[in-house]
């Protein structure tokens, strides 16, 4: 009989919840909200983040939707998102002022959720 708490069971549980956070990152030059190319825009808890890319870094960026119309990114950039290809997503977080937000566990499982949708629609879009 195997108990809940064996090592093994331990380090797997711990492992996932490890893989779950949030990564914090310090970027030296971190591109400008409002220069993204908007792949889609996703609600997430109370706010409204845009996805989208830069050709000088490309990632799949996320930043917040400004006081302007929804289509304008002129919000601040909460980070990026790596992963989507293979299918476990990793959340960087490089916006100290959000950072409690992004790291409330439901908005960064959100935040991979929308990020994986915008990321295959558009995929799906380009590959036709």
């Amino acid at each position: 009989m195997s108990s809940n708490f064996a090592p093994h069971r331990i380090r797997a549980r711990y492992l996932r919840a490890l893989k779950s956070m949030p990564i914090p990152v310090s970027l030296a030059d971190p591109p400008d909200p409002a220069r993204l190319t908007v792949l889609g825009t996703e609600p997430v808890g109370d706010r409204l983040v845009h996805f989208g890319t830069v050709a000088s870094a490309p990632r799949l960026w996320m930043a917040l939707s400004g006081a302007g119309p929804a289509v304008e990114v002129d919000g601040r950039l909460l980070g990026y998102v790596t992963g989507l290809v293979v299918g476990e997503p990793d959340l960087w977080v490089c916006d100290g002022a959000h950072r409690d937000w992004v790291f409330d566990a439901a908005n960064s499982r959100e935040l991979k959720r929308a990020a994986s949708r915008v990321w295959f629609s558009c995929v799906q879009d380009c590959e036709g």
